[in-house]
This record gives structure tokens, C-alpha cells and sequence, in this order.
């Protein structure tokens, strides 16, 4: 299992982000404090998506391919994560 920081900037970050996430057999979850969401599914992410402090929980370990395809999502969480 594998977990990054994430981040959004907009409803259009987001619907990228699940087309992107729903193309990978990979399970994932977004995680923030105690609440867990399918990472695949739209209101689902829409639920968390201005919640700060996401966090992107792939359950296999190889994902490496899926990882290089969200970098701007994992780079934007870690610019988030930087200001606090």
C-alpha cells in the first residue's frame, strides 16, 4: 500500500483526477482525518475535495505507472501541505 499527499485547485482538477483514477485497475481511497472515500467515484471526491490535508491511499504496491499519471495532483498536495 501506498500513501501521498493530494490537492485540487478547481471542479475541473477534480474531474480530471477520477477520469484519470478510474482508467488504473488500482483500488484507491482518498483519506482525510477519519473519513475514507472511493477515489474513483465523483461525489465521492467532491464530498472531500476542499478538505485540506488529502491524502491518496493505493492499496498495491506497484502503481508506479498511475503515480507518474497524478504527479500534478501529488505535487499540488505537497505545495498544499508546504504552506502549514
Amino acid at each position: 500500500m501506498k500513501k501521498v499527499e493530494i490537492g485540487f485547485w478547481g471542479i475541473e482538477s477534480i474531474l480530471e483526477f477520477v477520469t484519470i483514477a478510474g482508467k488504473f485497475k488500482e483500488r484507491m481511497h482518498l483519506v482525510c482525518g477519519d473519513s475514507i472515500v472511493n477515489a474513483k467515484s465523483l461525489l465521492s471526491v467532491l464530498s472531500l475535495a476542499t478538505v485540506e490535508g488529502l491524502e491518496l491511499m493505493i492499496q498495491e504496491d506497484s502503481c508506479d505507472s498511475l503515480l507518474k499519471h497524478l504527479e500534478l495532483y501529488v505535487d499540488h498536495g505537497k505545495l498544499l501541505a508546504s504552506k502549514y
